[in-house]
């Protein structure tokens, strides 16, 4: 075992105990590692504290990072957030939405809070922060100061993955990266425009420990014989924070109640208000004595699975699906099911509808409520949930030690390969590197597709002014189909060919590729993409208006004429998009001549430049384009070191579809997290174009690709 988590320093955002349990499995396995924890709380009536203090958690509060000498700035910060909170409450509320009761307390508590994110982190200097999600006040305003400070800030599934509806627009807009469950998971996200690069499945952090903890401490047997139910078939309903009419369930507690091998648990969700808890017991305790335990917070929900022969949702719940993975029968009673939801156990064939009638009737008749459950779906149903049960720390630990280490290493310098010169002479000096004797060199990957390849290669001699300017280095795979073959083999003039080895990264084989390029300048092409007329001529132009120290960017369309790339932008999500995507080439907003942080799929730069930068970074994948623009720009210290050329045009021959590895976004997210601001809408603002000229730009793009 490597010592790389001695000296690391994670914060952890801890809240209510039923969310914490999936945070705490991987602090304890960074912290036997050698890495400090510090779990850190907040305002709110003391609950975060309560969970802490019950965990046994050795915890900090963000007041604790307030002293005297804020004070000034928090008046002036309050002062501020309550005129935004009182217009909001004047100009932005529906009619007939209710509105939430907000406390003077609670305002002066959120701008307490927000000096205290900012000072914890310029205290503790943290390695990484983590914490359920960033959706709530306190997730934010972390989010907002880690960015800040450059520190990686990873979230976790909340799990208000179950149903369709509107607040999922607002559960889904992470910036972040955010570590889910399983794939259905992230498509879920994903179809509530959530960055796909940023949702990664991993599994469920907790449920691997309990189930060996269940199983070693026989956790079930040992309750069952302190409630004295050794012999009973037990049943758990679960309810979730707004309870339901108990007359609904009458049926089944008085089946419950006559049977005397029978018992019955009713979970109540932790965030259910004591008072309606207490009234809706009392309520139910008038008609039924027997056989019932009512549950709030008196025990683990996992060891109640354990003690259950058969688990009864009440409303909706990821319980349920722990449940399932606890290997528990499930019931989901009607009133809490709906035909053809997104999301149901019900419709999954990994549980069977009953009314609270029919339940208490199976119950009666004792009945083996396995039946009902296909064994195939629901082993399907569990990798499709979960990814891989049993290994989500670890996979967790894995993000985390690639994001701090791309966060916190230096830019990698590109290996020289020296080139071999004549004999020297004794005591004479030999030149071993030669000076650029082109002015281009263009280095482009064989495309998979031979005929895609054949026709690039003709759009590069054909739009290629002055041959012998410029040479042309082929990255090969080792597979190749013998069309492909073919061409190479037919291929003469100036040509570098260089193999891509299997055990090599295809990274490392453009950075080797540079470093024996002859061109004073580089040009890189993604797969399948052909440049069309004049476009070394713009590029001529660009480098004397521009200078040397300059990264360009092409205006590239895709094959139905629409705009792949105009600039890259970073949009409400943290994530570099393309400026007026999938609009037409001559819209507006493409056709200016202007700087951008980012751009892809094509870059044009200085050889010098390249070097310096460190070239192309191993890890960056398929943000490898944009990761050199940030470099590059990192080095120049200029802002403005990327250029778009809207006449520098190209075209994609083939569609765009690059493999997806979590490992390429873990880099550069948590190599970039602090230079990733927010600049779509300022885009649109500076352009003067409105969400109605983009809608209609939209639409009339889409019907002109539809012919």
């Amino acid at each position: 075992m490597t010592d790389f988590w001695k000296g690391k320093k994670i914060i952890a955002y801890i809240a209510l105990a039923h969310h914490t349990r999936f945070i705490t499995p991987v602090m304890e396995t960074l912290e036997s590692r050698g890495a400090t924890v510090k779990y850190i709380v907040a305002q709110a009536e003391r609950s975060q504290e309560i969970t802490a203090i019950n965990l046994g958690l050795k915890y900090s509060h963000i007041f604790d990072y307030i002293s005297a000498k804020d004070h000034g700035e928090i008046l002036e910060n309050y002062q501020l957030h309550l005129k935004t909170f009182s217009n909001s409450l004047k100009n932005d509320f529906f009619l007939g939405t209710l509105p939430v009761t907000v406390t003077d307390k609670t305002l002066f508590a959120t701008v307490t809070e927000y000096i205290g994110f900012k000072n914890l982190l310029k205290k503790e200097k943290p390695d990484l922060c983590f914490a359920l999600h960033e959706l709530n006040r306190w997730g934010k305003m972390l989010a907002f100061w880690a960015k800040k400070e450059n520190i990686p800030f990873i979230s976790l599934q909340e799990g208000l993955t179950y149903d369709l509806d509107f607040g999922y627009s607002g559960h889904a807009q992470y910036a972040t990266l955010n570590l889910v469950w399983g794939e259905r998971v992230k498509q879920k996200m994903v179809s509530f425009e959530a960055p796909e690069s940023k949702i990664i499945p991993v599994g469920n952090t907790h449920l691997a420990k309990e189930i060996t903890h269940q199983k070693k401490n026989k956790i079930r047997e040992t309750k069952r014989k302190a409630y004295c139910i050794s012999e009973h078939f037990v049943i758990l309903l679960i309810l979730s924070a707004g309870l339901p009419d108990f007359e609904i369930l009458f049926p089944l507690f008085k089946a419950v109640s006559k049977n005397t091998g029978q018992t019955l648990f009713v979970k109540f969700h932790p965030a259910c208000k004591k008072a309606q808890l207490d009234q809706w017991i009392a309520s139910v305790r008038v008609k039924f004595k027997n056989n019932l335990h009512f549950i709030h917070d008196q025990e683990n929900t996992y060891d109640l699975i354990s003690m259950a022969d058969v688990c009864v949702l009440g409303q909706r719940s990821t319980t349920g699906l722990e449940s399932i993975a606890l290997g528990k029968p499930l019931v989901k009673l009607d009133f809490a099911y709906k035909l053809n939801a997104p999301y149901s156990f019900v419709d999954q064939g990994v549980a069977v509808k009953m009314s609270p009638a029919q339940l208490a009737s199976a119950l009666s008749d004792k009945t083996d409520f396995s039946q009902f459950i296909d064994a195939q779906k629901k082993e399907t149903f569990l990798k499709n949930e979960l990814i891989e049960p049993t290994q989500a720390i670890e996979r967790v630990c894995h993000v985390f030690k690639k994001t701090i280490q791309a966060n916190t290493s230096a830019a990698p310098m590109v290996t020289r390969h020296k080139k071999p010169g004549p004999k020297a002479r004794p005591g004479q000096k030999t030149r071993t590197v030669q000076k650029p004797d082109k002015k281009w060199s263009i280095i482009l990957q064989v495309p998979e597709n031979h005929a895609v390849f054949l026709a690039q290669l003709e759009a590069l001699t054909f739009n290629s002014k002055d041959t012998d300017s410029y040479e042309i280095i082929l990255l090969e795979p080792k597979k190749k189909s013998s069309e492909t073959i073919r061409i190479l083999d037919s291929l003469s003039g100036d040509l570098q060919r260089i193999p891509i080895s299997e055990d090599e990264n295809y990274i490392s084989t453009v950075n080797k590729a540079c470093d024996m390029a002859r061109g004073e300048k580089l040009i890189f092409l993604e797969k399948n993409l052909a440049p069309l007329n004049g476009w070394l001529d713009c590029l001529d132009k660009a480098f004397l208006k521009y200078g040397k120290n300059k990264v360009f960017g092409a205006q590239i369309c895709d094959k139905n004429g629409r705009i792949a790339n105009a600039g890259m932008v970073i949009d409400n999500n943290n994530t570099p998009v393309c400026a007026y995507q999938h609009l037409d080439t001559n819209f507006s907003g493409v056709l200016k001549e202007r700087s951008f942080q980012l751009v892809d799929h094509f870059v044009a730069m200085g050889k010098k430049l390249f070097l310096k930068s460190g070239g192309f970074t191993r890890d960056a994948g398929k943000y490898v384009f944009m990761d050199i623009c940030l470099k590059a720009s990192q080095t120049t210290k200029d802002p403005d070191t990327v250029v778009y050329l809207p006449t520098l045009k190209m075209i994609f021959l083939d569609r765009i579809s690059p493999k997806e590895n979590p490992d390429d976004a873990v880099y550069f997210y948590g190599r970039w997290n602090g230079s990733l601001w927010e600049s779509e809408k300022e885009l649109y603002k500076k352009d003067k174009i409105s969400s109605e000229d983009l809608a209609h730009a939209r639409m009339a793009s889409a019907m002109q690709a539809l012919g």
